[in-house]
């Protein structure tokens, strides 16, 4: 039985994107997982390339020319336990001689599986390599542990995930969230992370590409230009943390995340402990930066301890971003009572 689906939404040409795909294909071959590419490339060497190529490729002909739409339509083809979400810039392998996790024996308590991921780019080469688990086992304990581990990418938003956990969030993400920015990774993660604990498999070899976030300078810019793609103003990437905290605030909200009470409230209180602590600083850092409204609401939070007047004082800042932006926030947080 089938128990992987590798998913590849894909909008670069067959030139670009064969690397990504032939090592995704080679893998499903191995392992017997399967690969879905979602493409909305228009290029019709690819298409020709994948069509009907093999019992392991699922391929589908997108016509949407949404990334965040495109991503949904290859989620929805998996109808196996077990997901890996794949960029058409990266590579997969099989670890040879290592000894892969049996997702079938997987605990309940375990959200996802994390390959040995390796941070490459075209100049260096491999130059990280990263196999750190996410073990605590409360939800709130995870998100510290995760803030703690992370090295400075999001790489981990690349591994194995429970599909009826992953898919819901993900769609409660394109439906509902008032930008649908690429900027929200990090906000995922956490949420991912919040509904369970996250193991290694030696076996699975993520190469990730780094791209234009290899140099600083490339950093800046390409986390600039996920602000602005979404509809904010230039400059919105200095509210990346109040951002990422009325986000898993969010998230967390959702039915489908089967957290007992306590431990959602525990959620909630280390997501403004980690997060909102994190803004509050970079106020009182960079005051001129900001707005005086924006200095003033986080003089108001600074003095609150209740994380739902906390989270209501957050979003009256988010009209200081981009005007308008509460009320879409306040209509996510409305539909969160039924994702």
């Amino acid at each position: 039985m089938t128990r992987l689906s590798i998913c590849m939404p894909s909008n670069r040409p067959w030139a670009t994107s064969r690397d990504a795909i032939e090592s995704a294909l080679a893998y499903a071959r191995k392992t017997g997982a399967r690969l879905i590419v979602s493409d909305n490339s228009r290029d019709p060497e690819k298409r020709a390339q994948l069509q009907d190529r093999s019992p392991d490729l699922l391929y589908h002909y997108s016509s949407s020319e949404d990334a965040s739409a495109n991503c949904m339509e290859a989620l929805s083809l998996a109808d196996t336990p077990f997901l890996l979400p794949m960029g058409d810039d990266d590579q997969i392998h099989v670890n040879q001689g290592e000894t892969p996790v049996d997702l079938s024996a997987l605990p309940d308590d375990v959200v996802g599986v994390r390959p040995q991921t390796q941070i490459w780019t075209a100049k260096s080469g491999v130059c990280q390599t990263e196999t750190y688990t996410i073990d605590g086992a409360s939800p709130g304990e995870r998100l510290q542990e995760f803030t703690r581990k992370v090295m400075g990418n999001n790489s981990i938003y690349y591994s194995i995930y429970r599909t009826s956990v992953f898919v819901p969030l993900l769609r409660f993400f394109a439906q509902a969230h008032p930008t649908n920015g690429g900027y929200c990774d990090w906000a995922l993660s956490f949420a991912l992370i919040t509904a369970g604990r996250m193991v290694h498999d030696p076996s699975l070899i993520y190469r990730y590409d780094l791209g234009i976030w290899a140099t600083e300078q490339g950093i800046a810019a390409a986390s600039s230009n996920l602000y602005q793609k979404a509809g904010l103003p230039a400059g919105s990437e200095k509210f990346a943390a109040l951002l990422r905290f009325l986000d898993v605030h969010v998230f967390t909200l959702r039915r489908s995340l089967s957290l007992a009470p306590a431990q959602r409230a525990d959620v909630l209180l280390m997501n403004g402990r980690l997060a909102m602590a994190e803004f509050l600083q970079s106020v009182r850092t960079n005051a001129a930066d900001y707005d005086e409204v924006v200095v003033y609401l986080a003089e108001l939070i600074e003095q609150e301890r209740d994380i739902q007047s906390i989270f209501h004082l957050a979003l009256l800042m988010t009209d200081c971003i981009r005007p308008g932006l509460k009320d879409g926030y306040i209509r996510f947080f409305q539909a969160a009572d039924a994702a």
